[in-house]
């Protein structure tokens, strides 16, 4: 968020900016945002919103960071549990707390211009949940469940890739529901042992964390 000079701000101003964004965004997508409306749901003038926020790309990733959670990495001793617990994150997180309909994608290609802007999007709506996800494939590596030389970062963009694409240009319900199967599918590419991660899975999870192949 850029601040502002001059008096000191009230809070309860932006989050009532915030809350407004989103409500517009939720109802007429990003490209119809006009800052009118989300002054008047708020309660202040256009010009108290510009000078708190005097890009309107930085209001929307500010709204849109208001309802979102940083993700604990996944630890259920079960690589397949961890994956498929950080896709389902990503997902709901995309599906359930931010607008829906035309507001990411176009958000995205609005910040596309700009490398200060692309960034903050980045750190702000995808880093975290990557990072958390990061983290599983980390300890997945550390158990031995995947090869020594499994690029956790380069796993996660694969399965983020996905859950990425369904959000920007859609997906039928079943897919956002169902993370299991394309996790599968990396693992069997990736997995020391792939029947034995299926056997852990199916293990109660307090036998898992210390199982052997």
């Amino acid at each position: 968020m850029t601040p502002s000079a001059g008096r000191p701000r009230d809070p309860a101003i932006d989050t009532a900016v915030l809350t407004a964004t989103l409500g517009v965004l939720r109802e007429n997508g990003y490209p119809r945002l006009a800052l009118e409306t989300v002054a008047a749901r708020a309660g202040t003038t256009k010009a108290s919103i510009r000078r708190r926020w005097p890009v309107r790309q930085d209001l929307v990733i500010d709204a849109l960071a208001s309802v979102l959670t940083v993700p604990t990495a996944p630890d259920n001793g079960c690589t397949r549990c961890d994956l498929t617990q950080s896709v389902r994150l990503l997902s709901e997180t995309l599906r359930d707390r931010l607008p829906g309909g035309l507001v990411l994608a176009p958000l995205i290609a609005d910040c596309a211009h700009d490398p200060a802007l692309r960034r903050r999007l980045v750190e702000v709506l995808v880093e975290p949940s990557r990072n958390a996800a990061t983290v599983a494939v980390r300890r997945a590596v550390d158990r031995g469940d995947l090869r020594p030389d499994t690029d956790p970062a380069l796993l996660v963009d694969l399965l983020a890739s996905t859950v990425y694409q369904r959000a920007l240009f859609g997906g039928a319900p079943e897919e956002w529901a169902s993370p299991g199967p394309m996790v599968d599918l990396l693992l069997r590419g990736v997995a020391v042992d792939f029947a034995h991660l299926v056997r852990v899975g199916q293990q109660p999870a307090g036998a898992r964390h210390h199982h052997a192949p």
